[in-house]
C-alpha cells in the first residue's frame, strides 16, 4: 500500500518521464544503426552549454550557495572515489581503477539534470546544471588520471579538461548574471532553442547508450561498486550537508545528484585506457536500472 500511495506518484512524476524517454533511445538503438557519436558531439558542444548557460543566467544563486555547491560536489566525488577504492583491495590494479571510476563519476547530465528539474522545478534545473558542471571537470581531469593508472601527469589531464564546453558556458552564464547584462532578444532565443533540445536529447543519448551495455552476469564486483555509488553517494552528501548547515532545494539537489547512477563517461575513460571496460559498462546499465527505485525513496524522503 505504502508503495503505490506514497512511492508510485513520485516514480510516475519524476523518475518515470527519464525512463520513457530513455526507452525511446534504447528502441530506437534496437530497431536502427544509430550515430551516438554525432548525437552526443551535438549534446556535447551545444546543446548542454546551452542549457546550463541559460540555467546560471536566469538564476538566482548567490556566490555563497556556489561555493557550498563547489565544497560538497567535490567532497562527495572524492570520498566516492576513495570508498570505491576501499571496496575493491584485494583486486588487481586495472580493476581498483574500475572501482574508483564507476564509484565517484555519477550521471549528473542525462539523468541528474532532467530529475532535478521534474522534481524541483527551474532551481533544481540550475543547481543540477552547476553540479554538472563541477563533475565534468573532476571527470575530466582527476577520472583521466584513475582511468590510466596513474600514468597521464595531473597537468596533461587539467589540460584536457580545457576541451570541456560547459566550463565556459557556466562561467559565462554566472558572469552575465551578476553583471545583470541583457542579451539581444534573437541571440536568446537561438539559446533557448538549443537549450530546450537538450533534455530530450540527454536522454535519448542514455537509452543509445544503455543499449551498447552487456548484462549477460551481474558479478558480485558489480553490485559492490553500484552500492558504493547509489547508497554511499547520497549518505556522503547528507552528512556534508548536514555539517555545513545546508538545507533546501539546494541540499534536496545535492543529495539527489549525489545518488545518481554511473555515468557513460566513466566507460568512455575505461574503454580509452583499458580500465576493465565490460565491468565498468556492466556497472553503469545495473546502477541505472537499480537507481528508479533508489532515486524514488531519495525522492520520497525529500520530498
Amino acid at each position: 500500500m505504502f508503495i503505490v500511495q506514497t512511492l508510485l506518484p513520485i516514480f510516475a512524476q519524476t523518475v518515470l518521464p527519464v525512463i520513457l524517454v530513455a526507452a525511446a533511445g534504447y528502441g530506437l538503438a534496437s530497431a536502427f544503426t544509430i550515430d551516438s557519436k554525432s548525437l552526443g558531439r551535438i549534446l556535447f558542444f551545444l546543446a548542454t552549454p546551452s542549457l546550463v548557460f541559460r540555467s546560471l543566467y536566469r538564476s538566482e544563486l548567490d556566490l555563497t550557495v556556489l561555493q557550498q555547491l563547489a565544497i560538497v560536489t567535490v567532497a562527495v566525488i572524492l570520498s566516492s572515489g576513495l570508498m570505491g577504492w576501499l571496496v575493491s583491495i584485494g583486486e588487481d590494479r586495472q580493476r581498483r581503477a574500475a572501482f574508483i571510476l564507476t564509484s565517484a563519476i555519477s550521471n549528473n547530465g542525462n539523468m541528474g539534470i532532467p530529475i532535478s528539474f521534474f522534481a524541483f522545478g527551474e532551481m533544481g534545473l540550475a543547481l543540477g546544471s552547476i553540479y554538472y558542471v563541477f563533475t565534468s571537470f573532476m571527470s575530466n581531469t582527476l577520472g583521466v588520471v584513475v582511468a590510466s593508472a596513474g600514468q597521464t601527469p595531473v597537468i596533461a589531464a587539467l589540460a584536457q579538461s580545457i576541451r570541456v564546453p560547459v566550463l565556459y558556458s557556466a562561467t559565462l552564464g554566472l558572469v552575465l548574471n551578476l553583471m545583470q547584462v541583457e542579451l539581444p532578444q534573437p541571440l536568446f532565443r537561438a539559446i533557448d532553442l538549443l537549450a530546450d533540445a537538450a533534455i530530450p536529447g540527454m536522454l535519448i543519448l542514455l537509452g543509445i547508450q544503455l543499449h551498447k551495455a552487456p548484462l549477460t552476469r551481474v558479478p558480485w564486483v558489480v553490485l559492490r561498486s553500484t552500492a558504493v555509488r547509489l547508497l554511499i553517494g547520497p549518505l556522503l552528501a547528507w552528512l556534508l550537508c548536514l555539517g555545513l548547515a545546508i538545507g533546501g532545494v539546494e541540499r534536496n539537489v545535492l543529495i539527489l545528484q549525489a545518488g545518481m547512477p554511473t555515468a557513460v563517461m566513466a566507460a568512455v575513460l575505461s574503454t580509452e585506457y583499458d580500465t576493465e571496460p565490460e565491468l565498468v559498462a556492466t556497472v553503469i546499465l545495473v546502477s541505472t536500472l537499480i537507481s528508479m527505485a533508489s532515486l524514488s525513496i531519495l525522492l520520497w524522503l525529500m520530498l
